[in-house]
């Protein structure tokens, strides 16, 4: 094996590789926005995975940044680490591939990620970087190295295993299968006192996963070294009003377990869409506050009920009830995201850690871990 250039320093650190690909024993997972934007605001309510030697993930990446080549580096960080679930770890990263700076900070979520669902927000504007869980601010940094985030960034999600257990923990396959839970996502634009109240953000648009838009998200088909999986479109589920990753074993790409229901008050709206909306009132009942203290991981439980596949096209668009109570334009929304559905595209090919298409189909990534 021959390494070819360092790029990443921080809690990673990947390098171009050339390698025979080579299957892993476990299948995780990666959601990605397909358009990039500069500046805004991201809010996704979620129920994260967390077992020891895990990594349950939301954040913004620029595509390339880890390239020898790259003007930059540009990523803000939400990282649930599996040795402790009880809290999530912010860092922003920037300088250039091979010279990054991090600011890594640890921060308690009551009660922990894996027992509730909680609206983790990240705001990103030209001045500051604002981190918060269920409307409550739990970091922000002003200048400095928020001020080096320039260009643009697509919002992402990932569930996957690190070889590192200094960082995550110790991993036990037989914890597996583990899911990762989002019940919607919003898109804000960032329209500086022009949003409501007088707010810098506008909300653009809300996904709320009664089916799965290709023509927003793709699903990850890649790997990278000092991952022990395999991230796979196969791991990727809508169901219930709910986008699901999964971990788990080679072959057992299934949801085998139930749904969670997500006790937030106030409910969002009925389907997905790319139109200015209204921003509902979060349910803040699960404040979070800011500490690392906690290092007891929880284990998440998965019950054996309906199996969802991800190639059968029935389960991932459900039907709609003809005696529910939908009124005309709702009908014409899920008609539209039902054909998006349709007209959803694969996403395979080689790519980096973070998702950028690699030219070389023999190039491949390697991520060293507690450099």
């Amino acid at each position: 094996m021959k390494i070819i250039n360092t790029i990443i320093k921080s809690a990673l650190v990947v390098a171009t590789v050339t390698t025979a690909v080579s299957a892993k024993d476990y299948s995780g997972a990666e959601l990605y926005m397909l358009n990039e934007v500069q500046y805004g605001k991201f809010e996704a309510r979620m129920q994260m995975a967390a077992v020891s030697g895990t990594v349950s993930s939301m954040f913004l990446y620029q595509n390339g940044s880890e390239q020898a080549s790259a003007e930059r580096w540009v990523e803000v960080d939400i990282e649930v680490l599996g040795k402790n679930p009880g809290s999530f770890q912010s860092n922003i990263i920037t300088g250039k591939a091979g010279a990054q700076k991090t600011s890594e900070k640890h921060h308690q979520v009551n009660p922990a990620t894996t027992q509730a669902f909680h609206t983790y927000g990240l705001e990103w504007t030209p001045n500051y970087v604002r981190w918060t869980v269920d409307g409550v601010e739990v970091r922000k940094t002003e200048g400095g190295q928020a001020t080096e985030l320039k260009g643009t960034q697509g919002l992402r999600f990932n569930l996957w295993s690190s070889e590192d257990p200094g960082w995550v923990g110790n991993f036990n396959p037989n914890d597996l299968p583990i899911f990762q839970f989002i019940n919607w996502v919003k898109v804000y634009k960032y329209t500086p006192g022009q949003g409501e109240n007088g707010s810098d953000f506008t909300l653009d648009w809300t996904d709320n996963f009664d089916t799965f838009d290709g023509s927003r998200w793709g699903k990850g088909d890649w790997t990278f070294d000092g991952n022990r999986v395999d991230l796979t479109d196969k791991n990727i589920y809508s169901k219930d009003g709910m986008l699901i990753l999964a971990l788990t074993r080679k072959g057992q790409e299934m949801f085998n377990g139930q749904v969670p229901v997500d006790n937030e008050q106030q409910q969002q709206p009925a389907s997905s869409s790319s139109q200015q909306q209204q921003q509902p009132q979060s349910s803040a009942s699960q404040p979070a506050t800011v500490s690392s203290d906690s290092q007891q991981p929880q284990p998440q439980s998965s019950a054996t009920q309906q199996q969802v596949n991800p190639n059968d096209p029935q389960q991932q668009n459900p039907v709609i009830d003809p005696n529910a109570n939908i009124q005309p334009g709702d009908q014409q929304a899920i008609r539209k995201m039902r054909a998006q559905y349709q007209a959803e595209k694969g996403t395979n090919g080689f790519v980096n850690a973070k998702g950028a298409r690699v030219k070389e189909a023999k190039n491949r990534y390697r991520v060293n871990f507690g450099i």
